[in-house]
């Protein structure tokens, strides 16, 4: 089963959303930017959520998600680890759990 083109928006989206509020945080953190803080608190809570998921997810798909998701990573990244149909069959399960735990 192939993951769907709003499947893999979906993650696009959550992890460009992830990325930001991890660096809106380190900004605030580091007073580089001033954030209120209830802005700061839904940063941290889409942060800790995202992570949390992702660490309920199998090894492999765990390991997918933090690429993929939690570190942005994007482009071959994962020939270096799997082949390509092992990494297009468990990144399938994997999107397909991440989302449905979110």
């Amino acid at each position: 089963m192939n993951i769907s083109r709003k499947n893999k928006f979906e993650i696009q989206l959550l992890s460009e959303n992830y990325l930001n509020s991890k660096r809106i945080i380190d900004e605030a953190e580091k007073c580089i930017i001033k954030c209120p803080s209830y802005r700061l608190h839904s940063h941290r809570r889409i942060v800790s959520h995202i992570e949390y998921v992702a660490d309920t997810l199998r090894d492999k798909e765990r390991f997918i998600i933090i690429n993929e998701v939690i570190m942005g990573k994007s482009g071959k990244w994962y020939l270096e680890f799997f082949s390509a149909p092992t990494y297009y069959r468990i990144r399938n399960r994997a999107y397909t759990q991440f989302l449905n735990c979110l």
